[in-house]
């Protein structure tokens, strides 16, 4: 993607991200898509693992999987299956579903 000029809002910001990505081609929105998912996987896991006052070494323990994967997922560096997943999500008295936005 281009550089971008200074932008007042987050929302002015993600408009021209989206733009620049629409105009790139398609490539480019999945690529966007794909980090969307990413950020908000990480967003909800660090959000409930906050609400029930855990750490990444307690939910470790508690879904059985490693804190530095955890550690990656919630910085929108890990690529985690949907086992990885499942896991996290029991530990965190979670379940998975698809939702409408």
């Amino acid at each position: 993607m281009k550089a971008r000029s200074a932008s007042s809002t987050f929302e002015e910001f993600y408009a021209q991200v989206v733009a620049e990505a629409e105009a790139e081609g398609p490539k480019a929105v999945a690529e966007l898509h794909r980090l969307e998912d990413r950020y908000r996987l990480a967003s909800d896991l660090i959000g409930r693992r906050q609400v029930l006052h855990m750490t990444q070494q307690q939910l470790a323990a508690a879904s059985g999987i490693r804190q530095n994967e955890i550690s990656r997922i919630e910085s929108g560096n890990g690529n985690p299956t949907l086992k990885t997943i499942g896991a996290l999500a029991r530990a965190l008295g979670a379940e998975l579903r698809i939702a409408s936005p």
